[in-house]
């Protein structure tokens, strides 16, 4: 199960940045990417940072990342229920990047979350004090950047795959493949941001139960987001498993074209079922 908690591109003010609610067959929730209003996206869905057991993260940019610091303070020094905090033993978060996407993260919270005093140091800090970092459990060598095409991890008893996409060019940024079936290949999609690439979307329709893609309406030179005007020309079979995020907040005067093409509209609160590829 999925719910998207935030549904609106960058620079939303109605629908909220985007990240989702993802809820594994264990029953442990993880937090797909954790922008600036992802703190109190949570707080308004009644979740607190200690009922989520990691972060999965697929980019850095604000909109994306910026609640992380929030939320390793949050973890790391405050008690909630039966979850101690982490300065007085309790569990550490899981965290989930492609390391290329790692590194850019330490590099964001670095200015903040290095001032951990141990000993005489007073900037001890790293996303370990704060983060059980996953090492990855297998990886694709580079194709188009220096760094892994993909890297495979184990998240909670569920496998997924951070696989490198055309986002902003030469920046790191992956896309998600949730497997939702240990027994088969299926698997849930999840943009990220990134460009349309039609062939690659064509090449995993037939295993995918539902898309999650960024899109934008607007059309500018040096496009990184889903293009509406490429994502309405994909083949029907893949727009009628298509949910279309990251949109404008002037997404309603776009829906009735967006809908008689098949694809869905995500809004704040909607519950996924990764199975069936039907919101709930």
């Amino acid at each position: 199960m999925l719910q998207t908690l935030g549904v609106g591109g960058a620079f939303s003010r109605r629908y909220g940045t985007t990240c989702g609610l993802l809820t594994l067959s264990s029953g442990d929730r993880w937090l797909i990417d954790c922008g600036r209003q992802a703190p109190d996206q949570l707080h308004d869905a009644g979740i607190s940072w200690h009922d989520l057991a990691g972060q999965i993260v697929t980019h850095v940019h604000g909109d994306h990342v910026f609640g992380l610091e929030d939320f390793a303070f949050g973890r790391f020094y405050e008690t909630r229920g039966e979850v101690g905090s982490i300065v007085s033993g309790g569990p550490q978060p899981h965290f989930v990047a492609h390391s290329a996407v790692r590194e850019e993260v330490w590099s964001t919270l670095y200015a903040s979350l290095r001032y951990h005093k141990l000993g005489d140091n007073p900037t001890a800090g790293t996303l370990n004090t704060y983060f059980h970092v996953c090492a990855p459990v297998a990886v694709e060598p580079p194709a188009d950047n220096q760094w892994n095409h993909s890297e495979s991890f184990e998240a909670g008893g569920t496998h997924l795959i951070a696989r490198e996409s055309e986002h902003v060019p030469g920046k790191p940024s992956c896309s998600l493949e949730i497997s939702i079936d240990p027994a088969s290949d299926r698997i849930t999609w999840w943009s990220g941001d990134c460009t349309v690439d039609a062939d690659y979307l064509a090449s995993i329709e037939a295993r995918t139960s539902i898309f999650f893609h960024d899109c934008t309406f607007v059309e500018y030179p040096g496009q990184v987001h889903g293009a509406f005007s490429l994502l309405r020309d994909l083949p029907e079979s893949i727009r009628r498993k298509m949910v279309l995020m990251h949109h404008e907040d002037n997404i309603e005067t776009h829906r009735a074209e967006a809908e008689a093409l098949g694809f869905r509209v995500a809004m704040p609160g909607d519950i996924w079922d990764l199975v069936t590829g039907q919101r709930r």
